[in-house]
């Protein structure tokens, strides 16, 4: 039963929530393996789909509704789609178009992308136009399944004995060992991009001065047949180590009996957030903006709070367009190229924030970092020396000019007469933290949903769960915002453990611009990130 067999599969292949390995989660790869005899050509056909993708196929393939897809069912499904298939596979020999037939499908389960993966084998056969005579032969292929979906993309030629093929722009040997290798283990700088590749060949030796067919450098020896069930033993190291992926594997198994306990459905909640908790400690999420930003602007624990809400709330939300666009629209919407662009707008919110605090915070402290450079100090008698028009305390400054404060607590004050100002850092008294800038902040860091709570959601749906998968999404998201408020709370109780600054010290001045110039070059960092990844 496919999804209970999901659920129990042993481990895979991992990826940390950069935005390259968010795309990881969407990938689409493809195989065509290609064997050229004299009166016909066999093409082994390969689809990997992802985690999510793969949830999406196991979806649609439940013919019968009850949440749990048998391996006919899958077969089934894999051979309705063949044709379609078939036709994304253009062959042309000489000029003539060639019509690929598939003979034979089946489907598997590997351990791919830290999770779940769907494999589909399809294999087809055509036949060659008979030539007009014995000679060299042109060929033409190119495969246009899944156009715009990211992943590897590789075509592999062989030949028949007796046949030579040359002067061509394809590999003899597969570098993915087809699509049976750990994709994230290979020699390579990124995916292949073959989509398409053009060959002579002929029967007998090649001519002289032709370029034969080469293998591939670090690519393994096998033959263009490669078994479905052999490619489940695959991507069996490295994912030991991730954590996340494995309990949400884990999560998955414990909601995937027809019927739901209500202890286990209140345990999965609890365990989600747990998830959600661990996710929020990976690299990212905006934990050092979060702290720089309630440390220089002198937020408080209410502040930490709505800034942790914000991120739930914009993550759930994410998770969920992201999440049934995913299942529902797919050909119209293809969520691997939202995720850089979701990247560059978060990235942009926190770079502009990060100007913004800037320039604020550098005109509110310039006053006190002037009159502190010049080595003015204030005096605070024990007893006031006379009222201030009625408005609070009279201090003497050593520079012999009497001011009044605004407020008891003396942090609003003017010199003389002066317009009203302040010596704390900006924000001290409330002024600089507006709700607007905690909002933006929330918003960029819970912009990107993340593939783990997009599993729970797309397994839920495919459990026929989906009223329960929305709620462990929301239960990973409170999770998430947890760790981030506390992460918050944090910063705020390390800065108020700080001794009082010294009469004159500046460092009150510098720390907010410091801050707002962190979260200004963070803000770079992640546009250029963004920008580089797509």
């Amino acid at each position: 039963m496919l999804l209970l067999a999901l659920c129990g599969m042993g481990p895979g292949t991992g990826r940390t929530d950069t935005v390259a390995s968010l795309l990881g989660n969407f990938t689409v790869n493809q195989y065509c393996g290609m064997k050229l005899n004299r009166a016909s050509v066999d093409v082994h056909y390969v689809v990997v789909f992802g985690q999510l993708p793969a949830l999406r196929e196991l979806h649609l393939a439940d013919t019968n509704g009850d949440g749990v897809t048998s391996q006919l069912e899958r077969d089934t499904y894999v051979g309705k789609l063949a044709p379609g298939l078939a036709d994304g596979l253009n062959l042309e020999v000489d000029g003539v178009s060639v019509p690929l037939r598939a003979t034979h499908w089946t489907s598997s389960l590997p351990t791919e992308q830290g999770g779940f993966s769907l494999r589909l084998d399809v294999d087809f056969t055509a036949a060659l136009p008979a030539a007009a005579q014995d000679g060299e032969r042109k060929m033409l292929f190119s495969n246009q399944n899944y156009a715009g979906r990211m992943g590897w993309h590789e075509i592999v030629v062989q030949s028949a004995p007796g046949l030579s093929v040359f002067d061509g722009n394809a590999y003899s040997t597969s570098l993915t060992g087809g699509l049976a290798n750990a994709l994230q283990s290979l020699p390579s700088a990124g995916p292949l991009e073959e989509r398409s590749v053009h060959l002579t060949f002929a029967a007998g030796a090649a001519p002289a001065g032709a370029m034969m067919l080469a293998a591939r450098q670090g690519s393994p020896v096998e033959g263009i047949r490669t078994g479905a069930n052999g490619s489940d033993k695959s991507a069996v190291t490295t994912q030991e180590t991730n954590w996340i992926a494995r309990e949400t594997r884990r999560l998955v198994e414990a909601i995937s009996g027809p019927h739901l306990e209500p202890r286990i459905a209140i345990l999965a909640l609890l365990g989600a957030m747990l998830l959600g908790a661990v996710h929020a400690l990976s690299p990212g999420h905006g934990k050092t903006i979060v702290g720089a930003y309630l440390i220089g602007s002198r937020g408080t624990p209410r502040h930490a709070v709505f800034l942790g809400s914000t991120v739930t709330i914009t993550h759930t939300l994410g998770v969920f367009v992201l999440g049934f666009a995913t299942l529902y629209a797919s050909r119209f919407i293809v969520p691997e190229r939202l995720f850089p662009i979701l990247s560059l707008i978060s990235a942009i919110l926190v770079l502009g924030m990060g100007i913004l605090l800037l320039v604020q915070r550098t005109r509110a402290a310039y006053p006190a970092l002037v009159e502190a450079k010049k080595g003015l100090t204030v005096f605070h008698p024990v007893a006031a020396t006379g009222p201030a028009s009625g408005r609070g305390l009279i201090f003497a400054h050593a520079h012999g000019h009497d001011h009044g404060h605004g407020h008891a607590d003396g942090t609003m004050h003017s010199h003389g007469g002066g317009a009203m100002h302040s010596h704390l850092p900006p924000g001290a008294s409330g002024e600089k933290v507006t709700w607007r800038s905690l909002l933006t902040l929330g918003i960029s860091g819970g912009l990107v949903p993340c593939p783990s709570a997009m599993v729970l959601l797309l397994a839920a749906v495919a459990l026929n769960k989906t009223a329960y998968g929305m709620l462990l999404v929301v239960a990973f998201s409170v999770g998430l915002a947890i760790t981030l408020t506390a992460v918050g709370l944090a910063f705020l109780y390390a800065r108020n453990r700080f001794r009082k600054p010294r009469q004159g010290a500046r460092w009150p001045q510098l720390l907010p611009i410091l801050s707002a110039g962190m979260i200004t070059v963070l803000g770079i960092g992640l546009c250029f990130a963004a920008v580089r990844s797509f």
